[in-house]
């Protein structure tokens, strides 16, 4: 009984180290505080290319983020290696096609992205998800993809039991809605639109759900504002989503403000404007 014990608590610092060893270094930059700066400049914030939709592993061994204009864009890799980290190159799986916006499942077995692999029109984005298998991401599927030629996917935000939330994108009204897919035995539900409370005919795109499900960010149009799209947090409540709120000044202009996501450990939110990848604390910033 004493000897089995002895294992237990062996195992259980060896698994503690073990993930404390792979818990992501953010590249040896120190935390930004309350500033919001520049993220990893010359690894992923690179000069004159656009970066965004920054996908790091719950472990922190890997990153992913897209690069490119729509529709021509790629997702890029860094590895963590016993040497140090990788230097940045297109992911395996969007050498032969065009692809964005790569999202983790909060477990790391799945790596989600937008991609039109495999269409005639590279304009056709849809879905995909991948599984891991010891160092390689195979099996990509198309997951999502509603029955409409005048409907792409985009965004995929991934709960802790599975739920999908991603962005429709509407090219006859070039507006966006929140959807979302439940992940039931093994199979994704038919997508149905999620209602986030703007008010008017707003185009709300781009969503980061925490995977507890307690808060969903979006980038949304408010119709008639004067600004493009601004970020917006909305918490839920026992009712559903509580009415969004503005992230303010700090984060928003009057320019176009685009996507947000938030590091695995909660600690840090990524900010994607002039065509680079900033992170600040979220400390003070999400409830």
């Amino acid at each position: 009984m004493k000897t089995t014990l002895l294992l237990i608590l062996f195992f259980s610092i060896a698994l503690s180290a073990s993930a404390q060893k792979n818990s992501f270094d953010y590249f040896g930059f120190p935390s930004p505080g309350d500033k919001i700066e520049l993220f990893a400049p010359g690894i992923i914030s690179l000069e004159n290319t656009k970066e965004y939709s920054l996908a790091v592993s719950p472990v922190g061994d890997e990153v992913f983020f897209a690069t490119g204009t729509w529709p021509e864009c790629k997702i890029m890799h860094v590895k963590k290696m016993e040497s140090g980290w990788s230097k940045p190159e297109v992911a395996s799986f969007s050498r032969d096609c065009f692809a964005v916006e790569p999202a983790f499942s909060p477990d790391g077995k799945y790596l989600y992205f937008s991609s039109s692999k495999g269409e005639k029109d590279i304009k056709q984005y849809s879905i995909r998800r991948m599984e891991k298998a010891g160092n390689k991401w195979v099996n990509a599927k198309k997951i999502i993809d509603i029955t409409n030629p005048d409907i792409l996917e985009f965004h995929p935000s991934i709960t802790n039991e599975g739920t999908i939330y991603f962005c429709a994108w509407d090219l006859k009204t070039n507006k966006g809605s929140i959807y979302k897919s439940d992940y039931l035995n093994g199979v994704y539900s038919e997508p149905a639109k999620e209602n986030v409370p703007f008010e008017g005919n707003c185009s709300v795109t781009n969503p980061f759900v925490d995977p507890a499900g307690k808060f969903i960010i979006t980038s949304t149009e408010v119709e008639n504002s004067k600004n493009s799209y601004d970020a917006f947090i909305s918490y839920r409540n026992n009712k559903g989503w509580a009415k969004p709120l503005n992230f303010g000044k700090r984060f928003n202009s009057s320019e176009v403000d685009d996507s947000f996501d938030i590091s695995p450990d909660g600690k840090f939110l990524f900010i994607y404007k002039n065509d680079n990848v900033y992170r600040t604390e979220t400390k003070g910033v999400i409830q």
